[in-house]
């Protein structure tokens, strides 16, 4: 099918709102554990180290680990090298627009503008829970382009497009694992294009077929050679060990948009089932089901399916100009953030790539400040910030990299926490702790430190730290030890029982609000109990910027204006 050309005027606007649509889900907060050990490979990689063993933990240095993702790791840090993280953040703005415009290309091959935008304006909202600051998100553009290239490829009935298939296979498989997908991609439209009885098109079947051979082999063009591969097989059992989010089926509201899509795309197969070619039916239901399956692939059904949408929206309605407007009104309303939610959430820098209610910035701060190193228990979700600070003076129990470290490891740490002296046991080798305060679990030691045995010298809302009484850090306790405030009080009903401990009480909430500056319990401690103003106008904003602490916000009001009153 030919289409129009699309105007140059479409084409600037077009390409405005895909790149405002990219930024708008890259400059915002988020939380990625994953990101900062990238950046520690990355670091490595540029020294000229390519890891193949787990470098960063002392639990099990020699347990392989090969950096599958090392070009990307690279090109991280790169990124960070030269503009900190907004470098990181303007990076993923161009991979997402990369993939709406290789989107919007694929569909343009057999459908109208209009048909094409509204697609692609949808699909944007499927792409928006996943698109995180990870290797993952440049598989979203592999997969798209490859999408392309079969379209044109199709288009034309010429297998020259699919060559480039093979490099980009070569490029991809460096950085990132998902690259065996744009191969099962190619192999869907070879097969589909064989089992079809159209003799016209057996030639192009055959040299498609040879493409993907070559595709095939091109995966094994990185340093790790099959390593590659079995990486991909050994992540399939970590479900087995550890319930890991992405690895779960998506689920109501948060994948709301891809159930939409997926009926919508179920729908058109049933009332188009014989104008379906064979490869998009492979393609659509191998994608449909390793999306239903595990969350993380829900944006690669999109990406390789997208035309087969377009194509059938039928010919009136892909005329209809207002068509990527109902799109974007229906994305709009199933999307997981309301538009508010989208315009607070958006920021730059670190602040919103290491939000410090959940990343413990300044908990390593304060490691190095008063000389902590060596080797460390630490939550397993803190695990990467800890190595992309600390590293190598200090080496971490675990981290979020699971197949950096030998399944029993997580059992018998898992295992170990249903009993004091199993724990005790377990981290018999550890002098000091860091541990993540708002995500305890069982992999992160909250609660098996007790407090006879180990000193709290630091807290904020993101980390507590702790040291042996007796150990190595037994110095630090007398002068930082936290011995009344402890992480999660609630600023509005801690009261001193005594004088004495009154005094105490006064000094550890100053010192955390300076330690702590942007937590809200320390600053709302102090003007409801120490009649601050600084304080309350510190902790109203705060807590504008918080969605989980509006509630908190609107109770200080009161409570100071009442305060006020008498």
């Amino acid at each position: 099918m030919t289409t129009p050309r699309t105007s140059i005027l479409s084409r600037v606007l077009l390409a405005g709102a895909a790149l405002a649509a990219s930024a708008v889900v890259s400059f915002r907060w988020c939380y990625e554990a994953d990101l900062w050990w990238h950046l520690a490979h990355g670091r490595e990689i540029a020294a000229g180290v390519l890891p193949r063993v787990n470098l960063f933990s002392f639990t099990h240095p020699d347990f392989p680990q090969p950096s599958i993702s090392w070009l990307f790791d690279l090109g991280l840090y790169g990124l960070w090298q030269t503009a900190g993280a907004t470098g990181i953040q303007l990076g993923q703005t161009l991979v997402l627009f990369a993939t709406l415009a290789l989107l919007f290309a694929a569909c343009r091959e057999r459908s109208s503008v209009a048909a094409s935008a509204a697609v692609v304006t949808f699909g944007f909202f499927i792409l928006e829970p996943r698109a995180l600051p990870r290797p993952h998100t440049l598989s979203f553009a592999g997969m798209a382009a490859c999408l392309f290239l079969i379209e044109r490829a199709q288009a034309r009935r010429a297998a020259l497009p699919l060559l480039l298939a093979v490099p980009l296979v070569v490029a991809w498989s460096n950085f990132h694992v998902e690259s065996v997908f744009g191969v099962a991609l190619l192999g869907c439209f070879a097969l589909g294009t064989l089992i079809e009885s159209d003799p016209a098109a057996r030639p192009l079947a055959w040299r498609a077929t040879a493409v993907t051979a070559l595709a095939a082999a091109a995966v094994l063009a990185n340093p790790y050679g099959f390593g590659l591969v079995q990486y991909l097989i050994d992540n399939a059992s970590v479900p087995e060990v550890i319930r890991i989010a992405e690895l779960q089926p998506p689920y109501l509201p948060n994948y709301a948009p891809f159930f939409v899509y997926l009926l919508a795309l179920g729908g058109i197969f049933l009332v188009h089932t014989r104008s379906f070619r064979v490869w998009e039916a492979l393609a659509a239901g191998l994608f449909a089901i390793l999306a239903l399956r595990h969350l993380r692939f829900t944006p690669l059904l999109l990406c390789t399916t997208a035309p087969f949408v377009a194509a059938r929206l039928g010919p009136e309605l892909a005329r209809a100009r207002w068509l990527p407007v109902g799109a974007l009104c229906l994305g709009l309303l199933t999307a997981r953030l309301e538009p508010a939610t989208f315009v607070r959430q958006l920021g730059a820098g670190i602040d919103s790539l290491a939000p410090a209610e959940i990343v413990p910035r300044g908990a390593t701060a304060f490691a190095r400040r008063v000389g902590l190193s060596g080797p460390l228990f630490n939550s397993m979700n803190i695990g990467g910030w800890v190595i992309w600070e600390m590293y190598p003076d200090a080496r971490v129990f675990h981290d979020s990299r699971l197949q950096a470290y030998p399944a029993q490891h997580f059992r018998d740490t898992m295992a170990a926490y249903r009993s004091q002296p199993q724990w005790n046991a377990r981290v018999a080798g550890v002098e000091w702790a860091m541990l993540s305060v708002p995500r305890p679990n069982e992999l992160s030691g909250a609660g098996r430190f007790p407090a006879a045995e180990w000193a709290t010298i630091y807290w904020d809302d993101a980390a507590e730290i702790v040291v042996r009484r007796t150990g190595r850090f037994a110095s630090l306790v007398a002068e930082h030890e936290y011995r009344v405030l402890r992480p999660g009080f609630d600023p509005f009903t801690l009261h001193a029982a005594d004088v004495a401990s009154a005094d105490r009480l006064v000094g550890e909430v100053l010192r955390n609000r300076q330690e702590n500056p942007a937590a809200f319990a320390p600053a709302a401690w102090l003007c409801l109990h120490g009649g601050d103003a600084e304080a309350c106008d510190a902790a109203q904003v705060i807590a504008a910027t918080r969605l989980d602490l509006r509630r908190a916000a609107l109770r200080l009001e009161r409570r100071a204006a009442a305060a006020a009153d008498e």
